[in-house]
């Protein structure tokens, strides 16, 4: 709010108990000498300043009033002065009155829900009522039969009367029987009407049972799905930073994901009777599958455009190992040389007649694939070469960085050579 307008404001409020044609006249007077020290170019808190407090404005005005005000003006501020405590003791009554009307309906309120209570406690008791006084005319009756077959047994001859006694008693316990029945179901319903609890059948309870059982089972399948594919998916994003451009299997894999843990909603909904907008879930549901589809597209695409290559010296080559190692100095033993048995090792046995008592054993092999391992004793030798499957996706995953995909037979490829003097080839046992 601007000063001009917050000083003239209270000033009105202070000019209380004049009359409203007095109190514009004043106020007019004011916002008139205002605009012409601001059309002078004076600023408002500088003219304010000459005027002073709105309350001392006030006091001034009203004291000029009475000084030059007419009989009429003067009634009418002293009739202000009378009507203002008046209109406030109405206020102050027309409060009370709310207030206490507010605390009777408040009351109201509490008494309703009170006798409602009592109202369906009563029923309660009633309906117990009905059923202890049902049974007790059922004994009497019972007890009235008993009486007169008595009666008649000792009035008529004993045979006739037994079977006559019977098929009344057959046909009185046949009625009472449906009595009870209809009875029971009578109260059945109304406990079911007029009380909040749920009668649960047997059949509605298996069915539940079940239900509860395949929700379980199905949210847990699910959860190690959404899991399997949250694994993967931070494995494709640790991938693409490492430099394998792969952005469609991420977007695949994260569509996957929200697929998965929207069903894990809808199932864990459906479960426990929550209400389901189909429409939504339908949506919701397409939008992961259009994510994954499209992921799947990009992948197609990035593998078609990546490049075989068969030549591998391009990039890697081949290492040679040698070692030699002595034969046994006793001439009847012999010298076993066996390999790995996960390997289907092929080797090549030349001579070499600088080599006495000594074996010579040469392999070449990619070293991005395998690592070379031997082991000797006396007269054993063992020769292998171990595959770490870790380094074959580490070397698979740098050549997709380059967009390439070398031979993979060529890799795993290598050559075995025993060289061995001619002499000495008797004593050599190779062990397949």
């Amino acid at each position: 709010m601007k000063k001009d307008k917050k000083f003239l404001l209270e000033l009105d409020k202070n000019l209380e108990g004049i009359s409203s044609k007095k109190r514009k006249e004043i106020i007019s007077k004011y916002e008139n000498i205002i605009k012409e020290e601001l059309e002078k170019k004076r600023k408002i808190t500088s003219i304010l300043k000459d005027f002073g407090k709105p309350a001392d404005v006030a006091l001034k005005e009203k004291e000029l009033l009475k000084n030059n005000s007419s009989f009429k003006d003067k009634l009418v501020s002293f009739y202000y002065k009378i009507s203002k405590p008046i209109e406030i003791k109405k206020k102050d009554k027309v409060k009370k009155e709310k207030v206490k009307k507010e605390k009777v309906k408040k009351e109201k309120v509490v008494k309703a829900k009170k006798e409602k209570t009592t109202k369906t406690s009563n029923k309660f008791l009633e309906l117990k009522d009905k059923l202890v006084k049902f049974f007790k005319n059922l004994g009497k009756k019972i007890s009235n039969l008993f009486s007169k077959v008595k009666l008649s047994i000792k009035k008529i001859k004993f045979k006739r009367k037994v079977k006559k006694v019977k098929d009344k008693v057959a046909d009185t316990v046949n009625d009472v029987k449906e009595e009870i029945v209809d009875k029971v179901e009578e109260i059945k319903e109304e406990v079911i009407e007029n009380s909040p609890i749920i009668i649960e059948t047997r059949e509605s309870r298996s069915k539940r049972v079940v239900k509860n059982i395949v929700g379980t089972l199905i949210l847990t399948v699910l959860l190690l799905l959404w899991l399997v594919v949250c694994s993967l998916l931070m494995s494709t994003v640790v991938a693409y930073l490492d430099g394998i451009k792969f952005y469609g299997t991420t977007i695949a894999f994260g569509g996957l994901a929200l697929l998965i843990f929207w069903l894990i909603i809808l199932v864990n909904r459906i479960l426990f009777n929550k209400k389901v907008n189909w429409i939504v879930n339908l949506i919701m549901i397409c939008v992961p599958v259009l994510i994954t589809a499209c992921g799947v597209a990009l992948t197609i695409k990035y593998f078609s455009d990546i490049q075989f290559v068969e030549d591998v010296s391009e990039k890697y080559s081949m290492v040679t190992k040698t070692e030699t190692h002595k034969l046994p100095s006793d001439t009847s033993k012999n010298m076993y040389i066996s390999f790995n048995a996960n390997y289907d090792t092929k080797y090549v046995i030349e001579y070499d007649h600088r080599l006495k008592d000594k074996v010579k054993i040469e392999v070449k092999y990619y070293e991005v694939y395998y690592d070379y391992y031997t082991k000797k004793s006396s007269n054993n030798i063992y020769v292998s070469l171990k595959l770490d499957d870790r380094d074959r996706l580490s070397v698979y995953l740098d050549d997709l960085k380059e967009g390439k995909v070398y031979d993979n037979d060529e890799l795993s490829r290598y050559q075995v050579k025993i060289y061995v003097n001619k002499n000495d080839y008797r004593r050599l046992v190779i062990l397949d």
